[in-house]
């Protein structure tokens, strides 16, 4: 674990943090998350703190992109003068 030289801050949505934490684990990457909240609608995320050695930046990412969804979500807007 001493080999760490880099810190990867990821954003996920709250639904995936699990998966995505499960991911990393398996590759024997150290992650610890936090509950966070913000972005265009203010949802709930975790932010995965991710340790790495030199040379695995892809390997998590590529982790990540496999365990995580994008979902489309709808709105719906007050029309003006109503």
């Amino acid at each position: 674990m001493n080999d760490i030289k880099l810190l990867m801050l990821a954003v996920v949505q709250e639904q995936d943090q699990e998966t995505a934490t499960r991911a990393l684990e398996k590759l024997n990457l150290p992650v610890v998350f936090f509950a966070s909240a913000g972005g265009f609608l203010g949802r709930r995320n975790a932010t995965l703190l991710i340790g790495l050695r030199e040379g695995r930046e892809e390997e998590a990412i590529k982790s990540l992109e496999e365990s995580c969804r994008q979902r489309i979500e709808y709105l719906t807007l007050p029309l003006e003068g109503s």
